[in-house]
This record gives structure tokens, C-alpha cells and sequence, in this order.
């Protein structure tokens, strides 16, 4: 589950285009597991690698495929 939120955090940040967007998404991914680890005491660390690098896969996924619908719609319009 935390996997799906990651990445669905990083596809739903991506089309924003904004570095600002992204760095305060991924921020306040650990702003929310350090709110978890003070309050609950079965909270582990994996649990925020695993939300981070999700996060940042679904990213790269959704700018890869926003960059190659851009390159087939400049192609498309030149031919």
C-alpha cells in the first residue's frame, strides 16, 4: 500500500512540472512519517525508503512519458 501511495503521489506531482512541487511532496513524505514514528512505535524505516523510492519511480515514469508525448506531438506536427 505504501508503494501505490508513493507512486501515485509521484504520477499525480509530475504533471505539475514544478521543481518546487516535487521537492515539497517528497518533503512532506518525510514530514509525515516522522509525525507516524512519533506517534505509533511500529513504524520502520523501510516503510520511508520504500515510499520514497515509489515516489520517485512514479516521477520518472510519468516525466518520461509526458516528454515522449511531447517529442510525438512535435514530430507529428513537422511531418
Amino acid at each position: 500500500m505504501i508503494a501505490l501511495i508513493g507512486a501515485g503521489l509521484g504520477f499525480a506531482t509530475a504533471p505539475l512540472r514544478s521543481m518546487f512541487a516535487m521537492a515539497f511532496v517528497g518533503c512532506m513524505i518525510c514530514v509525515s512519517y516522522a509525525c507516524a514514528a512519533i506517534f505509533s512505535s511500529s513504524v520502520s524505516v523501510l516503510h520511508l525508503i520504500a515510499a520514497i523510492i515509489c515516489y520517485n519511480v512514479g516521477l520518472l515514469v510519468a516525466l518520461v512519458g509526458l516528454h515522449s508525448i511531447e517529442l510525438a506531438r512535435k514530430q507529428t506536427r513537422f511531418s
